[in-house]
């Protein structure tokens, strides 16, 4: 739905800017575009509604209609409708089930990566992939940090936090550095 939507707002923005462009650029040449428009339009409906049986064409409107109105409806529906929370399933050895929002599960692991050493400030995103998930952590670390150690360091971190004390399973880890800036000495 997603693309759907990127799709169809791009076409309408076309549309709306060439015709304000068109109206402002040439307004009297736009009316009378509009005016040919409307009568090549009416001279058309005019005609096909001479050639066919009055119930068929009147059948045919209602049909356009119907259609017309159920896609209108099922792209609002698809617009407006509740978008679900991301939950994490999480089974325990007993066999007991619980879920878990992924908002929770990036601020638990954002607090303790925040916790280590050289972590300026640490932002963490959780995609639920069945019965584990995808993690990606945005770090801002101290400009002379060891790259290698530390990103080391806080996928031992990311897998206790999520693996030992959460009772999740991490199916790949991405981590973003970004440098402080260096502090200007005067």
């Amino acid at each position: 739905m997603n693309l759907l939507n990127r799709l169809v707002t791009i076409l309408v923005i076309i549309l709306v800017w060439f015709v304000v462009v068109l109206i402002v650029a040439a307004p009297e040449a736009a009316l009378g575009w509009a005016q040919q428009g409307v009568d090549w339009f009416g001279a058309n409906v005019e005609s096909v509604g001479g050639r066919q049986p009055a119930w068929l064409y009147l059948l045919i409107r209602a049909g356009i209609i119907v259609s017309v109105t159920l896609i209108a409806l099922a792209l609002l529906w698809a617009e407006v409708r509740r978008k679900k929370t991301p939950v994490v399933k999480i089974r325990s050895a007993s066999g007991g089930e619980a879920t878990v929002t992924a908002e929770s599960v990036e601020r638990r692991l954002a607090w303790h990566l925040d916790q280590l050493a050289e972590v300026v400030s640490a932002t963490a995103f959780i995609r639920p992939r069945g019965a584990a998930v995808d993690v990606k952590i945005a770090l801002e670390t101290s400009p002379d940090v060891d790259i290698p150690m530390k990103t080391e360091e806080v996928v031992a971190v990311t897998r206790d936090v999520i693996e030992t004390q959460m009772g999740l399973r991490v199916n790949k880890t991405e981590v973003q550095i970004e440098h402080s800036p260096y502090e200007d000495v005067l």
